[in-house]
């Protein structure tokens, strides 16, 4: 695993603990890619900053041009970005993703995003013969890993977990085209601030270096 496409979806713009009113989100991302790049060198790291330069929404020109009858310049207009995150889903070992919950779900800007990769013959097949005709076309082999913060807490237990519409959302649309392995950490009491938080972020920030420890001696 030397290929980390690193996906940030906070409207923040800074980092928490170096910038006023910083992203949890990029602050574990960022911890998760700088503690792998210097366990393995040789790391190539893609960056799709969501929550800043958001993927265009899908609209009429992008319905015509993917199931319409448009020509070919249209179509690879229209199609140009789409057509580039896919390419970096298929590029990449390890996708990281920094997603905040906006009102029990990710940011709006990372579900634009999900709706232009999920893509008939592109990231998913039908096979009408099967019982279950979607196939995933990415290789189950990649690993997608969810970063996740909150500002209530305890979103992850039974009692709360049909508010939490995140990870389970984004576990569907990657499951769908191919992905099926997952880890998830979350930062929790953003609202209650003090040592709740604090204590969250220090939890949070232990098991982000020991995933990144646990994936790369299970990649030698």
């Amino acid at each position: 695993m030397s290929r980390i496409l690193h996906i940030d979806s906070s409207v923040r713009t800074g980092v928490s603990g170096q910038d006023a009113h910083g992203s949890l989100t990029r602050r574990l991302s960022k911890l998760f890619v700088n503690t792998w790049k210097i366990n393995h060198d040789q790391t190539e790291v893609k960056v799709r900053d969501v929550g800043q330069f958001p993927p265009k929404l899908i609209d009429q020109d992008w319905i015509v041009a993917e199931f319409g009858h448009a020509d070919e310049a249209f179509k690879k207009a229209r199609m140009h970005e789409s057509d580039a995150l896919i390419e970096e889903l298929h590029w990449a070992d390890i996708i990281v993703i920094g997603v905040p919950m906006y009102n029990f779900g990710p940011p709006a800007h990372l579900k634009a995003y999900i709706d232009n990769i999920v893509r008939v013959n592109k990231t998913y097949r039908l096979d009408h013969t099967l019982e279950n005709p979607y196939i995933g076309l990415l290789n189950s082999n990649k690993y997608v890993v969810l970063l996740s913060s909150r500002g209530g807490h305890d979103f992850d237990q039974p009692n709360a977990f049909f508010t939490n519409h995140v990870e389970a959302s984004l576990k569907t649309a990657f499951n769908f085209i191919g992905l099926n392995q997952f880890s998830e950490i979350a930062i929790e009491y953003q609202e209650h601030g003090g040592e709740a938080l604090e204590n969250s972020i220090l939890l949070a920030e232990k098991k982000t270096i020991q995933l990144v420890e646990h994936l790369l001696e299970k990649s030698q």
